[in-house]
C-alpha cells in the first residue's frame, strides 16, 4: 500500500490529536497538537498551518520519506518473488530475439551480377533509442538484376472426368488456387485448343468445306477416340480482318471431321493460315484422342473469284463483261488467269466456269467444244463448224502431234487451217502443260490436277500464280475474214453486178463471271499443336493433344515462375521472395508431396532448392543455383520469353494465395547499437516495409537495397511478462493440461502470435474429436483484414506442445472462422475537416474497428451490430454524423453479422463504399 503527501499529512494529525498541548497564552486552557499544527481542509483531511515555520518545515520533510518509504516497501513482495523465481527456481528470462527483414537488391544492369556478402550491413529506419537501425545479412545474395517474367498457375477441375481446371496468371496478382467445388466452378477455366496449321486452309470470302484427317490407326479404338473429339469441339479460324470466326461444329466419320469455314482464312501475324478446335466449358475434355499426323484436304470450295486476268500482257476487268481473246488472236495468244489461292494447293480438280454475256458474231461461226480420250490419258480439243456431226468426227477423225483432235465435218471436208487449237494449261517444273476435260466454249474446263497446282510466274510484271487459255494453232477465224473480204474485193472489181454480200466482221465473244471452284488431295498438316490450360505442346509422334494434368505422372497443380535474367546467372545462386497468404486449411501442417522443376528446352527436370516458403504454403525465400542449360522461354507453359522453373504437386487445394514473387532477395537480421543489446525493446517493433534505404558501405554495381518485409522479433522480457510466464510455469510445470495451459504456453513461447484459443475435444476440422485438441491462431499481422497462421507458426506450435503434451493427446492448428464484413455509408465529416484526409482517417479507424486483434481480450464469437458500429464511427474526431448505413456479411445484407460461437470473428472485408462529405 501506497499513500500520498496529503495522506501522510492526515495521518500525522489523528497522531497529534492524542497528545494534549497547552498555550500559556490560551485563555481557553487544554488543546491537542492538531490544534497547534494542523487545519482542517475537508472531512478527515488535514493541512499543516504556517507551513514556513522550522517545525512544519520538519513534518513535511518526514510525510515525503514516508511516501518515498510506503513506494519502497510496496515493491518488496513482487521482488522477492521475482528473485525467488530467478534465484531459487532457476527460471530465466527469455532471450531477445533479433526482428528480420526481407530485403531485395536493385542493381545497375551494366555492372550485374553484384555481390552482396553474408553480414552486410543494411541500414534504415529508426530503434528504440532514435537511432538508426542496422541489419546484418543472413546469407550471400548474387543479385543478377533479375525481373519477374510471369507466373503460371494450373489446377485441374477435380475429381469428375473431363473436368477444364483453372488458370491463372501474373503479375496480376493475387492468384489464389480454388480448394472447394464452388470455387473451382467460380474461377477462369482452363482453355483446352487445339490448332492445325496448313497452307491448303487459306481462302479469302466464301465458304470453305475442310476435312481433317486424323492418323490414329496404331490406337486401339482410334476412331472412337476421333469421335470423342468431333462430338466436343467447335472449330473456329481467323478472319481477314484479324477476328476470329463464330465457332462451328464439326462434321464427318471415321478418322476424318469435317469442317465448313466462312469469311476466309488468314494468320493475321503473317504465317500460314490455320484453324482450331476449342472444348466449350462444361464439354467433357477429351483426352482420350490420340493420333500421329493430321491430313488437311479441301473437300468443297466454289466460286472463287481469280486474282487478276490478262489477255496476252493487257490487264482485263473481270468484274464486268470480258474478251478473252481479241477478233485478231492467234496462235501464240493466251488469256492468263491468276489465283493464288487456287494453284498454290495440292489440286485434286479443278473447274473454270464463265457465264456467256454474248455470242461471237462476223468470220466463221465455230463454237469449242472437247472429248477425253480415256485411252490416251489426255484431252484434246477441236473448232468445228456449227452443224460438225461429233460422232463421225470421233469415229473418223486422227490425233495430230500436237495433241488437237481433228475430223471431217459432216460434208466429208476438213476443217480450214484456220481453226484454232485452244486448251489450258498450268505452269509445271517442265514447262506449260494441258489439264482439263468437258470443254464447252471458253465458258468452263474441268480437270484433274494430281495434286499439283501452278508454279509461281510472272504476267505484265506481276507475280502469282497462273492457269491460262491458250492458242496452240490457227486463229478465232481472222485469216479466213480476210480471205472471204479479199475474195470480196476481187469479185466486186470484175463482176460488180453480180458482186455477193460483204463478209461481217467478227465481234469475239463476251462473258462475265469468271469463276473457279476446286478440291485438293490431302496434304499433311505443317503444324499441329494444342494448349491445355498453360501447357503447350507442338505434335511428335503419337500424340495426344489434351491432358488435364501437368505432367506425364499426374501432377494435378502447377505453380510456375518465370524470370528474366542474363546468361552470366548460370552456375550463380537465384533468389527469390515469394509473399503468400498461408494456405488452408490451417490443420495440415505436414509437408506438400511436391516437387521443383526447370526447363531445358524440351522437358522438366529435377531442381534443387532450399524452400522457405513450404512448398508455396507460406511467404519465404526460395534458393537454388541457376542450372546450365536453363532455357529461354517455355513452350509448356506457354511463354516465349524468361526463364522457368515451377513447382508440382498432387495437393494444390493446400497452396497458399501467392500475392507477388520477388527476385534478387536475402535475409537480414536486426543488430542493436545499444550499449546493452539485452535491453533493446527495438526487436519488438518490425521494420516497416521500404524503411531500409541501403547498405551501410556502398557496394559496386548495388543502386538500391529495400525491404519487402519485415518480422517482428521480441524486446527484452519486463518484469510483468517474467512473472506471468514463470508463475505460469510453477503453476503447469512444463505440462499442458488444461486450456489455459495450452494458451499461456503459445501466447508466451511466440510473440508473433496476437491471439490464441484452445478449444478442447477438436480436430482439425473443428470437430468434437475426444483426445484432440484444437488451438486456434491469429498472427500479429496488422496489415491483413484476416490474418492466418502461416505453416510454419503451425508447425513450430506443434512442435512445441507436442513435447509438453499428454501421452495419447493430439494437437492440431486451426484458423479462425471469420465473418467479412462490407459496410456502406455516407459520412457527414466534421466542419473544417476535409474529404480527402477525412477520407483516409475514417476508413483506417474503421478497418481497426473490424480488426481481430485490436480488442483485448479478443472477442471471440462475439457478433457484430450495425448500431455498435455506427456509435463507434460517430465517436470519431473526424466524424460528425453516419447519414446513411448499410452492413452486409457473409449471409447478405441485415443489421447483425453472426459468427461461429467457439472461434468465429468478424472483420473487414476491405471493399467498403464509403462516401464523405464535407461540412464549410
Amino acid at each position: 500500500m501506497t499513500r500520498s503527501h496529503a495522506q501522510i499529512i492526515s495521518a500525522f494529525a489523528d497522531a497529534a490529536r492524542l497528545t494534549p498541548f497547552t498555550d500559556p497564552t490560551h485563555t481557553e486552557g487544554k488543546v491537542t497538537w492538531r490544534d497547534a499544527l494542523f487545519t482542517s481542509v475537508g472531512p478527515g483531511s488535514w493541512a499543516l498551518t504556517r507551513q514556513g515555520e522550522p517545525d512544519r518545515a520538519l513534518l513535511t520533510a518526514l510525510a515525503e520519506e514516508y511516501v518515498t518509504l510506503d513506494e519502497h516497501a510496496a515493491t518488496l513482495p513482487r521482488r522477492l518473488h521475482l528473485e525467488w523465481l530467478r534465484d531459487v527456481l532457476g527460471i530465466e528470462r527469455l532471450p531477445v530475439v533479433p526482428d528480420r527483414v526481407v530485403a531485395s537488391a536493385t542493381v545497375e544492369p551494366k555492372l550485374a551480377p553484384a555481390v552482396v556478402p553474408a553480414g552486410t550491413v543494411l541500414r534504415g529506419g529508426k530503434d528504440a533509442f532514435g537511432n538508426e537501425r542496422r541489419y546484418r545479412t543472413v546469407d550471400a545474395l548474387t543479385a543478377h538484376g533479375a525481373a519477374l517474367e510471369g507466373v503460371r498457375v494450373m489446377v485441374p477441375g477435380g475429381p469428375p472426368s473431363g473436368a477444364h481446371g483453372a488458370v491463372f496468371s501474373a503479375p496480376d496478382f493475387p492468384i489464389a488456387p480454388p480448394t472447394t467445388d464452388d470455387e473451382r466452378d467460380a474461377a477462369p477455366p482452363a482453355p483446352h485448343r487445339l490448332r492445325i496449321t496448313s497452307p491448303a486452309l487459306g481462302f479469302v470470302g466464301g465458304t470453305m468445306k475442310v476435312t481433317l484427317g486424323f492418323n490414329a490407326m496404331p490406337v486401339p479404338g482410334g476412331a472412337a477416340r476421333i469421335a470423342t473429339l468431333r462430338a466436343a469441339a467447335e472449330w473456329r479460324h481467323p478472319l481477314p480482318d484479324g477476328t476470329l470466326s463464330v465457332p462451328v461444329a464439326g462434321g464427318g466419320s471415321g478418322f476424318g471431321i469435317e469442317v465448313t469455314m466462312s469469311g476466309g482464312c488468314v494468320d493475321p501475324d503473317g504465317g500460314e493460315p490455320w484453324i482450331e478446335c476449342v472444348i466449350p466449358a462444361g464439354i467433357p475434355v477429351p483426352e482420350g484422342a490420340a493420333f500421329v499426323a493430321v491430313m488437311v484436304s479441301v473437300a468443297e470450295r466454289s466460286d472463287v473469284v481469280p486474282d487478276a486476268a490478262f489477255a496476252n500482257d493487257g490487264l482485263v476487268d473481270i468484274t464486268k463483261e470480258f474478251e478473252p481473246f481479241a477478233a485478231t488472236a492467234t496462235k501464240g495468244d493466251a488469256f492468263y488467269v491468276r489465283s493464288d489461292e487456287v494453284l498454290s494447293k495440292a489440286v485434286n480438280s479443278l473447274t473454270v466456269s464463265a457465264t456467256l454475256f454474248s455470242s461471237k458474231t462476223g468470220g466463221l461461226s465455230f463454237t469449242w467444244d472437247a472429248v477425253l480420250i480415256e485411252d490416251m490419258g489426255y484431252v484434246t480439243y477441236a473448232l468445228m463448224a456449227d452443224d460438225y456431226d461429233f460422232d463421225e468426227i470421233q469415229a473418223t477423225g486422227t490425233v495430230m502431234d500436237d495433241g488437237i483432235y481433228w475430223g471431217p465435218s459432216s460434208g466429208g471436208t476438213t476443217t480450214t487451217s484456220s481453226a484454232p487449237a485452244v486448251s489450258w494449261q498450268r505452269l509445271l517444273s517442265t514447262g506449260w502443260a494441258n489439264f482439263g476435260s468437258g470443254l464447252s466454249g471458253f465458258g468452263g474446263t474441268t480437270g484433274t490436277l494430281g495434286g499439283q497446282g501452278s508454279l509461281p510466274s510472272q504476267v505484265s510484271g506481276q507475280p502469282g500464280r497462273y492457269i491460262r487459255c491458250f492458242i496452240a494453232s490457227g486463229d478465232l477465224g481472222w485469216s479466213d475474214y480476210q480471205k472471204r473480204l479479199a475474195d470480196f474485193a476481187t469479185k466486186a472489181v470484175k463482176a460488180p453486178l453480180t458482186v455477193p454480200d460483204m463478209p461481217s466482221p467478227i465481234t469475239p465473244a463476251l462473258y462475265k463471271d469468271l469463276r473457279l471452284s476446286y478440291t485438293t488431295d490431302p496434304v499433311a498438316a505443317t503444324r499441329v499443336e494444342s494448349w491445355s490450360g498453360w501447357r503447350h505442346s507442338v505434335m511428335s509422334g503419337m500424340w495426344q493433344p489434351f491432358r488435364r494434368q501437368v505432367d506425364a505422372v499426374g501432377s494435378t497443380g502447377m505453380v510456375a515462375i518465370g524470370l528474366a535474367l542474363p546468361a552470366s546467372a548460370t552456375g550463380s545462386s537465384v533468389s527469390v521472395y515469394i509473399e503468400l497468404d498461408s494456405a488452408s486449411p490451417c490443420g495440415a501442417t505436414d509437408d506438400v508431396d511436391a516437387e521443383w522443376q526447370w526447363w531445358n528446352g524440351t522437358h522438366w527436370v529435377e531442381l534443387v532448392a532450399a524452400d522457405g516458403t513450404s512448398r508455396l504454403r507460406e511467404s519465404g525465400l526460395l534458393r537454388f543455383v541457376a542450372p546450365d542449360g536453363w532455357a529461354e522461354g517455355c513452350d509448356d507453359v506457354t511463354a516465349a520469353h524468361g526463364k522457368w522453373v515451377r513447382m508440382v504437386t498432387n495437393q494444390p487445394e493446400r497452396l497458399g494465395l501467392l500475392r507477388s514473387a520477388i527476385p534478387d532477395a536475402v535475409i537480414a537480421e536486426y543488430v542493436s547499437s545499444a550499449a546493452d543489446p539485452a535491453n533493446d525493446p527495438s526487436p519488438a517493433t518490425a521494420l516497416p516495409v521500404g524503411a531500409i534505404k541501403g547498405t551501410l558501405a556502398p557496394i559496386s554495381g548495388v543502386k538500391k537495397v529495400t525491404n519487402l518485409a519485415s518480422v517482428r522479433g521480441r524486446g527484452p522480457e519486463t518484469d510483468d511478462d517474467y512473472a506471468r510466464r514463470a508463475s505460469a510455469l510453477v503453476r503447469h510445470r512444463g505440462r499442458a493440461i488444461t486450456a489455459w495451459d495450452y494458451e499461456q504456453m503459445i501466447a508466451i513461447q511466440f510473440p508473433e502470435v496476437a491471439a490464441v484459443k484452445c478449444l478442447p475435444h477438436t480436430d482439425s476440422e473443428g470437430h468434437r474429436a475426444p483426445g484432440r485438441v484444437g488451438l486456434v491462431l491469429i498472427p500479429d499481422e496488422p496489415t491483413r483484414v484476416a490474418p492466418r497462421p502461416s505453416v510454419s507458426l503451425a508447425g513450430r506450435a506443434t512442435d512445441a506442445l507436442n513435447a509438453v503434451m499428454p501421452a495419447g493427446a493430439n494437437v492440431s492448428v486451426l484458423c479462425p472462422c471469420y465473418a467479412p464484413v462490407t459496410i456502406t455509408a455516407t459520412i457527414r465529416l466534421r466542419a473544417g475537416v476535409a474529404a480527402i484526409s477525412g477520407t483516409a482517417s475514417v476508413t483506417s479507424a474503421l478497418e481497426a474497428l473490424l480488426h481481430p486483434t485490436t480488442t483485448v481480450p479478443t472477442r471471440w464469437g462475439v457478433s457484430l451490430y450495425s448500431s455498435a458500429l455506427i456509435a463507434a464511427l460517430e465517436r470519431l474526431w473526424d466524424v460528425d454524423a453516419v447519414l446513411t448505413f448499410a452492413m452486409a456479411g457473409p449471409d447478405g445484407a441485415g443489421d447483425v453479422v453472426a459468427v461461429e460461437p467457439k472461434r468465429g470473428l468478424y472483420c473487414s472485408s476491405g471493399a467498403h463504399n464509403l462516401t464523405f462529405e464535407e461540412q464549410l
